[in-house]
Order: structure tokens, then sequence, then C-alpha cells
């Protein structure tokens, strides 16, 4: 594996690289051809970062070495560490691929990035809600020793956002923690704030952290349906609401406990049918 930023896999632990990945979101800016879409494209990548950090204290990154995962191997560690390397491997090829648009770039082109002061002060102070929720997760000195870089176009962005969540989706399957996740997914929901700035950040996380989707849904309808849901066998799980048909009610419940089945589909929340009535769940 290439060594991000210098960073020699051998020479930093696993809680180490979860650190230095949460700061490394905090170094992309970005650059003029964004526009003010720059804005909520900042929240997305927020909302990315708030999810990594989400993950490592639901499984307490800094005090458990097996990762809330009683019979982890070393192998499994050791992976969720490379997983972790490869997410600011990401990074640093997004700050090598700045380098050589500025190396490239016309005499007369702003290279200037935005900053917090271009931004709406109501983006501005949730977008800092945001980071906060996130870096208040991670513990440690920084290791990595760098200055800004800029995205200057959003191909660029989506790229990293793809490949980052993917890494996010497989560290999460490796080493689950759906309790915690959800207890902290719902603190991060109800941080957020006014339904207007809950709405907005629902929008920025598709793609991006379906949780917390989840939970901000929870927060403005009422309808409390995150759960854990065990299948067994191969079976499918659904956490939300569905319906057909033209006609349906709004039925608020409250959901706990572990839902198990074989080969069969869970669904958590509300399945209407607009001829057989209403199956709540």
């Amino acid at each position: 594996m290439a060594e991000p930023f210098g960073l020699s896999a051998g020479a930093i632990g696993i809680a180490a690289a979860f650190t230095a990945c949460i700061d490394c979101f905090g170094y992309i800016q970005f650059g003029r051809h964004f526009g003010r879409d720059f804005q909520t494209d900042q929240l997305t990548l927020s909302c990315a970062r708030l999810r990594l950090a989400r993950w490592g204290e639901s499984v307490g990154i800094y005090n458990d070495s097996k990762l809330g995962k009683v019979d982890a191997t070393v192998t499994e560690t050791q992976l969720a560490k490379d997983i972790l390397l490869q997410i600011i491997v990401l990074f640093a090829d997004s700050e090598h691929i700045s380098k050589k648009y500025k190396l490239a770039a016309k005499a007369n082109e702003d290279l200037s990035p935005f900053s917090t002061d271009d931004m709406d002060s109501a983006i501005a102070a949730l977008d800092n809600t945001m980071k906060d929720l996130a870096v208040n997760r991670r513990k440690g000195n920084r290791i990595l020793k760098l200055t800004s870089w800029s995205l200057y176009h959003r191909t660029e962005l989506q790229k990293l956002l793809k490949d980052v969540v993917s890494l996010i989706d497989d560290i999460e399957k490796l080493f689950p923690a759906p309790e915690a996740q959800i207890t902290l997914v719902r603190q991060d929901a109800a941080a957020v704030g006014d339904k207007e700035s809950l709405e907005l950040i629902e929008s920025k996380a598709k793609g991006i952290d379906g949780l917390l989707r989840t939970a901000i849904q929870e927060v403005v309808t009422g309808h409390q349906y995150l759960n854990v849901v065990e299948v067994e066998g191969g079976g499918k799980v659904l956490i939300r609401n569905k319906s057909r048909g033209s006609e349906h009610s709004k039925v608020v419940n409250n959901f706990s406990g572990t839902v198990s089945t074989s080969g069969g589909k869970a669904i958590y929340g509300n399945t209407f049918h607009s001829n057989s009535g209403t199956i709540n769940f």
C-alpha cells in the first residue's frame, strides 16, 4: 500500500489511522468553479466525516483492540486499519490532483478557495455543528502536518465521496455496532436543530449516510423505526416506510427490541396497502 502523506502503515496503529482520517476531511476546500453550491457540497462532505466518526466511537476504536467484536481476528483488525489507510490515500490523491491543476492553470485564473466567510451564516453554523459532532469523537494529537488544498471540479468531489463512502461501507460491515450506532445517530439528529436544517442535512446525506437520514426522518415525523434487525439465512431488511396505492393513513409507532427472521424479510416502519388496509410493524 502507498504511504499517504508520508505515513508508514507499520508506524501507526488503527486508532491513529482513524484520527488521521477524521482530520483529512478538514483539509478540503472548494475552488471557485463550485459557485454558491460549495456550501451544500461542504455539508455533504461533513456528512461523510460524521458517519465515519460515528462508526469509530461505536466500536470503541480508542479503547477496544477488538473493535467491539469479541472474536475479532488479527486479520480482521488489520483489514480495518488498511481500510482507514486507504481512505487517507484517497485524500492524498485528491491533494495530488489539486497540485497538478494549479501548476497547469492559466495565469489569470482565480485559484482562491471559498472560505467560511463566503457561506450563509445559517449554513455555516449548521456545518460547524456537523464538524463539532465528528471532531469531538476523535482523540489524540494531529498526526498529519498538512496545509489545505482545493477541489476545483465537482467530478473530483463526487469521485472522492463515492470511494470514501464505499470504504466506510466496508468497515461498517467488517465491524458492525448497530446498537451503539443507533444511539449515536439519534444524538446527531437531535443536535442538528430546526426542521429546515434537518431537511437540508437529510437531502445532503443521500447516498452518504442512510442511517442519519432515517434518524432525521424520525425527528421530523415523530415515527421511530430505527432498530436492530437480525436476519438469518439470507433474509432482507428494510428500515423505512413503504407504501403502495394512493390512500394511506399516518401511524406513529415506537419500536424496540431485536427481530430475527430466516430467509424472510423484516420491515421496520409501516407498510401501507390500499386494498388490504394498513399493516403496522
